[in-house]
């Protein structure tokens, strides 16, 4: 699939912030080539120059304003939460999902970055090497399994002639630095890019450095008029270290501290990942589809944390296989066949050993050994019917879902644990001049993360896993339209409402979870975009829902009607962007949200907040190069505010919660783009 995906059309890789039409635009994350307008689900598609102008450091930079999507940095560094229409939610906590998304379906390039169940760590992920990026926002279960927040997609350009060089520096406060070379290069008919780059940040909260390399690299080559071969290669090499999160009077006192455990034992994270695919496509111009795809994901993980010196030692592999078939009828309408198969197998060896006293290091006092491995397996199927404006869609997909975890130290918490599920999705929609509306039913299947699954005490003693814990499944009911209003707008909207059973709930800073028997959220989002004319561009988003705890017990109360923690009732952006003479380009946005409660009881409160950024870019073309210069600033009025919150954090008598992680204060960045042709 990979190579299908890069050969669609791309943008250039200089910044364009010209409205390209959205029957011009394809989108991939579906699962099939096909345009914005076309596509039946709730899309956002942001473009090179959307995100360029900042710091590049994590998916916050680029996905922050996007309607249905809940960002918040953790820290400021690489670690983010992404919660899209409720999902994703759980992911943050004093466990290992610390830097882990949920619930939500990456990939770069057509390749899984998801692992098989379900946690995406985003170490291969470079914002600096993307071209654009596809946020599908509606349930994607029926095509992707664990995708019941959706998918986003990053895509690299490989749409160029002729060889090309591009240095990028970024520096900013709290000692950012980021340098980054890129090379595109030509071999026959073959595209190809290299990229490395370096990345540094020292922090605005004490014990909260990072350090990143990554280095990715593309090709393409067609194999004949119809097929085409792609090759991917990633590597990774991160530290991050965590300040954790503050009780109310020490976020009040002093944001800047951390946490004190935290710093005595160092608690940090290191990561080292590699990452190879292939892959083969073939489309005729009979309307025939097939496309297979390979990868292999070898990774090195080491944490201090909870007290312990963890060490990960994994390899993944994987693949995929879809066909497909279009025929055209004599009415003039099509009908098209997709059907497809997915592999993913991960598996490895895990040691626990205590930490030291001071300092967080390793000892040789081994206190588990084990073996934990998981495979996802898929089957899938999606039947399209266009006729004239309208277009029928139904997809249905099998998933299989298996565990093992093997106890060398205590052979009798020896697991294994399978889940199983099918989830249907029909749509339908209606296109009229540069407008689409949409209606859509679907299902939608969440299983538990590996490292969720641990089995509370008493159990803990008998089995590896929590004999409690079953898969979130749910249905989602959607509205949606996007399109052109009239001359210089454009607008994307959706309502839904989704019905959850077996929500998947943190207990304790997320070291156990258990399920919550029914939920419900309900939104609404908007998206208008007004360009009264060419240099001024003006812009706002808005997400507002109402998430629900409907029938939810445990041993510390039932919260019937209670706010589900994590999710505030409104997301806002905007945005005013204006094109100066002389290559100079000016940019005013706000982002912000209501308030919302970190624990079920709803009880700790986070507050609301809303963030002023501004920036200021120059674009200049030079005789064989252009030069692309900017300053940005943010948080300008210097809020004090909380950027995310651990979920139902642990209750210990007296004592008051850890629960707050502040955001940056006032920041400044800036950025020069050398690009040689």
């Amino acid at each position: 699939m990979l190579s299908h995906l890069l050969a669609a059309l791309s943008l250039a890789a200089a910044a364009d912030t010209a409205v390209v039409p959205l029957n011009e635009t394809i989108v991939t994350a579906s699962r099939s080539t096909q345009t914005v307008l076309r596509t039946p689900a709730a899309v956002s598609v942001l473009r090179r120059g959307d995100f360029e102008n900042n710091r590049n450091i994590s998916l916050a930079d680029a996905l922050t304003g996007t309607p249905g999507v809940f960002v918040q940095s953790r820290g400021g560094a690489q670690d983010v939460r992404i919660t899209i229409r409720g999902y994703g939610a759980r992911g943050s906590a004093e466990r290992s999902n610390v830097g882990n998304m949920r619930g939500i379906r990456v990939l770069t390039d057509g390749i899984p970055v998801t692992e098989p169940d379900g946690r995406t760590s985003l170490d291969l992920v470079d914002l600096g090497g993307t071209d654009r990026i596809e946020v599908v926002r509606s349930n994607a279960s029926a095509l992707w399994g664990n995708a019941s927040g959706g998918v986003i997609h990053l895509r690299s350009n490989m749409n160029f002639e002729q060889p090309w060089f591009e240095y990028a520096e970024r520096f900013g406060s709290y000692g950012y630095h980021r340098e980054q070379g890129t090379a595109g290069f030509t071999m026959g008919s073959g595209r190809g890019t290299v990229s490395v780059l370096n990345s540094t940040f020292g922090g605005w909260r004490d014990h909260s450095e990072s350090f990143s390399t990554v280095a990715n690299a593309r090709f393409m080559v067609p194999l004949d008029s119809e097929t085409k071969l792609g090759v991917l290669l990633d590597g990774s090499s991160n530290l991050n270290r965590y300040p954790g999160p503050l009780t109310a009077a020490e976020y009040q006192a002093n944001p800047e501290q951390a946490r004190a455990h935290f710093v005595t034992r160092d608690e940090r994270r290191r990561n080292r990942v590699g990452r190879f695919a292939v892959s083969l496509d073939r489309q005729t111009g009979e309307g025939q589809l097939l496309s297979t795809a390979v990868w292999a994901e070898p990774k090195v993980l080491q944490r201090s944390e909870r007290n312990k010196w963890k060490d990960f030692t994994r390899y993944r592999v994987g693949g995929n296989v879809v066909a497909g078939h279009e025929w055209k009828l004599a009415s003039g309408a099509s009908t098209r066949t997709l059907v497809g198969v997915d592999e993913d197998y991960q598996d490895g060896a895990i040691r626990f050993t205590a930490l030291s006293a001071t300092g967080g290091h390793k000892t040789t006092t081994l206190t588990d050994d084990k073996r934990e491995g998981s495979n996802a397996a898929g089957l899938f199927a999606q039947q399209t019917y266009h006729t004239g404006p309208w277009t029928f869609l139904a997809a249905v997909r099998f998933d299989d879902l298996w565990y093992i975890s093997e106890n060398n130290l205590n052979f009798k918490l020896n697991s294994t644990k399978r889940f199983s599920h099918v989830t249907p999705k029909g749509t339908i929609s209606y296109e009229q001049a540069e407008r689409t509306f949409y209606a859509a039913l679907g299902g939608g299947v969440e299983s538990p993360a590996f490292n969720e699954i641990d089995a509370p005490a008493p159990y803990d003693t008998l089995t590896s896993f929590n004999p409690f814990l079953e898969p979130m499944l749910s249905t989602t009911y959607e509205l949606g339209s996007r399109g052109r209003i009239a001359e210089g707008w454009r607008y994307d909207a959706a309502l839904y409402w989704i019905e959850v059973e077996n929500d998947i709930i943190p207990y304790n800073n997320g070291g156990y979870f258990f399920t919550a028997g029914k939920t419900r959220r309900r939104g609404a989002e908007l998206s208008v975009y007004w360009t009264p004319f060419s240099a001024l561009t003006l812009g706002g988003t808005a997400t507002a829902s109402k998430n629900e705890y409907v029938e939810y017990q445990s041993d510390r109360g039932r919260f019937d009607g209670n706010d589900v923690a994590g999710l505030p009732a409104l997301v806002f952006g905007g945005r005013a962007k204006y094109r100066c003479a002389g290559g100079v380009t000016t940019e005013l946005s706000v982002n912000g949200n209501t308030k919302y409660f970190a624990d079920d009881r709803n009880q700790i409160e986070v507050q609301q907040y809303g963030i002023l950024d501004a920036t200021v870019a120059w674009n200049h073309t030079l005789p064989r190069a252009t030069l692309a210069v900017f300053v940005s600033g943010n948080n300008l009025l210097d809020k004090e505010y909380v950027a995310s919150a651990f979920i139902n954090p642990q209750i210990s008598g007296s004592n008051p919660p850890q629960v707050f992680e502040p955001g940056l204060p006032m920041n400044f960045n800036a950025g020069v783009t050398v690009r040689f042709r």
